[in-house]
């Protein structure tokens, strides 16, 4: 058993290089519970247990009611740690170029899934943005309905994903500020639509087993108007809780990639 920083006991031995969970095959990993999470979850937001197995998401739902459903599973206690979708830099490059696959390693340490080439501007429909180099009548463009996708243009001081949905949220101009999930949907799902695929921006059921699980972290829903904040961890609201970006950006412990683990600290001892 591997545990997270935030459990409750010492973590397991696990390599300490970053890797794929696939044998000589290829095949995935086998069937692996996680539990103690908060799950980032419209739908199931009161879920402290998910069940990956072939490349997909399962099963979540209460701890008590994992161990005896899945309990032949490999388990894995994440107490506190948040699991979210992953971010898509939806323009990795400033100047439309394939992003360098060198890069993937970094990408995925980061809590990024896919990277898709083509500098920033419409694409697909989807207005893609730059947040930390530029700037952007983010609330208007989501008035009138715009789709928002974020990404880097490929400079190294807007690595950090999480420093997106800053730019949106809370650096722009106070009256183009839109709420941080309305920001996180953008530098994840939004990428997504931009590569054509159909993402719910949530964790659910039957979804491919793409995923990252964050360090332990206060967590907050917060009101894109800073003369409107709104502060709740009720899950009744059903409103997926994000971390509260105010004390910094949280440290993506594994990165997971249609069931394949891509990124990996679960061997730093102590962490």
């Amino acid at each position: 058993m591997s545990v997270l920083p935030g459990g409750r006991e010492k973590l397991g031995h696990v390599p300490t290089n970053d890797f794929t969970a696939t044998d000589a095959h290829g095949a995935t990993a086998p069937a692996t519970l996680y539990t103690g999470i908060v799950l980032y979850s419209a739908k199931d937001p009161e879920a402290s247990a998910m069940l990956v197995a072939d490349g997909l998401i399962a099963w979540t739902g209460p701890e008590d009611t994992a161990e005896m459903l899945h309990g032949d599973a490999e388990r894995v206690d994440a107490t506190g740690c948040l699991v979210t979708p992953g971010f898509v830099d939806a323009a990795a490059s400033a100047d439309g170029s394939a992003p360098a696959p060198s890069e993937e390693a970094r990408a995925a340490s980061l809590g990024i899934v896919l990277r898709l080439p083509g500098p920033t501007g419409t694409r697909e429909g989807v207005r893609v943005v730059a947040p930390v180099s530029e700037s952007a009548d983010y609330l208007d463009l989501l008035a009138d309905g715009t789709p928002l996708a974020f990404g880097s243009a490929g400079d190294p001081a807007a690595k950090d994903p999480w420093d997106w949905v800053r730019g949106a949220a809370r650096t722009s101009p106070a009256a183009q500020r839109i709420s941080d999930r309305a920001a996180f949907l953008a530098a994840s799902r939004g990428g997504q639509r931009v590569a054509g695929h159909r993402h719910p921006g949530t964790l659910r059921t039957g979804l491919e087993a793409t995923f990252v699980v964050w360090e332990p972290w206060d967590l907050t829903v917060r009101s894109h108007a800073e003369r409107v904040e709104h502060w709740s961890t009720d899950p009744r609201s059903r409103t997926p809780l994000l971390p509260d970006l105010d004390q910094g950006s949280p440290r993506a412990l594994r990165t997971v990639v249609d069931g394949r683990i891509v990124h990996d600290r679960l061997a730093q001892d102590g962490a």
